[in-house]
């Protein structure tokens, strides 16, 4: 798959989505002339989901495992983390929380910049045949 039908098949092109979006956009701006406007998770996770990844990767077995272990270890800390919540099965101090909030969003950064490199490597390699 080339960069550009990676692009064109993770974008919104269609009319309907983009009329969705108008309308969101609208709503989100009558709330915003009210005060402040709300965390608006839906757009973040649009605006996101290509990820800025515009070529096909290949990932060594090093890299592919880097990011298993990060994801087993992101999995069981959400499980950890949704045991404890308010009618869970058991408690977790606020200490221990943070400490598995902050270690989840390292696993996310960590994974994230093994693929980000990935990428880098990709495009150098494609700027390197097409020349």
């Amino acid at each position: 798959m080339n960069s550009t039908a990676t692009t064109a098949a993770c974008a919104d092109a269609s009319s309907d989505t983009a009329r969705l979006d108008t309308a969101h956009a609208d709503a989100l701006q009558a709330i915003a002339d009210q005060g402040d406007p709300p965390l608006d998770i839906h757009d973040i996770c649009r605006r996101r989901r290509a990820c800025g990844l515009t070529e096909d990767l290949a990932l060594t077995e090093c890299e592919a495992q880097a990011i298993n272990t990060r994801l087993y270890g992101m999995s069981a800390i959400s499980a950890l983390l949704v045991g404890a919540d308010e009618e869970g099965a058991f408690k977790l101090s606020r200490w221990l929380q943070g400490g598995l909030h902050s270690a989840l969003y390292a696993l996310t950064e960590d994974a994230q910049a093994v693929l980000h490199r990935a990428h880098e490597k990709a495009a150098q390699a494609h700027k390197g045949s097409a020349a």
